[in-house]
């Protein structure tokens, strides 16, 4: 029997004492490799509190859009969108475990690919795991092409490594976001000049693909009483010597959409890039 997926209703959540937030931020955790648990924003202790506070700016000034499906005994599906300038990020998707094979996955697609229609978007991105060959055939169904290939890979030898000399650009609003919503992005600058900018999920670090990822790694430890590291890197950029076992792949998907002309009126156009914010930095900040 063919599923009749326009019967499905999505809804945006959009208040920010809504408590299926806190259903969404569960939902969204466990889309997220085994392997990689603990690592991500979505395991944070207070994500919950952090998408509230995203919910708080009115709607035509937000960049971050939750959309999900309701049933009478709470969230049945979630997709967490992320507006960059000409491109809507789907940052997570989650559907919960009784509710798989019913086609809700796909109707949030449908539903994220007419949501950038209206923000006047260029096309959609996503990362997926490729250990999820289910939702990567799905992506591929539904016209999206690999662009690049990713892996995260555990950091060896923290302990034993000399800490980097390093100097702390952004302390006090890095401690303040960690504080509140248990993650946040520290930029630092090295001995010669270079400011890298580094993830922070409760005790877990994850640090660029580099030659000294241990020793900055150990800077940054005692500080923040970090347990656990791991760098991220693309297959042309290589891990360094003292990368470890390689806990995740991931593969970034673009969907390119057809020419679309200005948006709705109440609705931001990404034609205008967001201030201080490239996609990169989003993207850091998509889980």
């Amino acid at each position: 029997m063919r599923l009749d997926l326009t019967a499905i209703e999505v809804d945006t959540l959009d208040d920010p004492d809504d408590p299926s937030l806190l259903e969404a931020t569960d939902l969204l955790a466990s889309s997220v490799p085994e392997t990689c648990l603990g690592l991500v924003a979505y395991h944070a202790s207070g994500y919950g509190s952090f998408l509230a506070a995203a919910l708080t700016p009115p709607a035509d000034a937000r960049t971050l859009i939750l959309r999900a499906v309701r049933g009478p005994d709470g969230l049945r599906a979630v997709a967490d969108w992320r507006l960059l300038p000409g491109h809507l990020l789907l940052n997570g998707i989650a559907v919960r475990e009784d509710e798989r094979g019913r086609g809700l996955g796909t109707r949030l697609l449908n539903d994220g690919h007419d949501l950038a229609v209206r923000l006047g978007c260029r096309a959609l991105l996503l990362d997926v795991s490729l250990d999820n060959p289910v939702a990567h055939g799905l992506y591929r169904r539904h016209g999206f092409t690999e662009l690049t290939h990713s892996s995260w890979r555990e950091v060896v030898g923290v302990r034993a490594s000399t800490p980097a000399p390093v100097r702390l650009v952004n302390w006090p609003a890095f401690a303040a976001h960690h504080t509140a919503y248990g993650f946040g992005d520290l930029t630092v600058r090295t001995a010669l000049g270079a400011e890298i900018d580094l993830r922070v999920v409760g005790t877990a670090i994850r640090v660029p693909a580099a030659p000294d990822t241990a020793a900055l790694a150990a800077a940054i430890g005692p500080l923040v009483g970090i347990d656990r590291c791991f760098s991220a890197a693309t297959r042309a950029d290589g891990h360094p010597a003292d990368a470890g076992p390689e806990l995740a792949r991931f593969v970034r998907m673009r969907c390119e959409l057809a020419s679309t002309d200005t948006p709705e009126v109440g609705v931001m156009s990404t034609q205008t890039p967001l201030i201080g914010k490239d996609d990169e930095t989003l993207r850091r900040s998509a889980r």
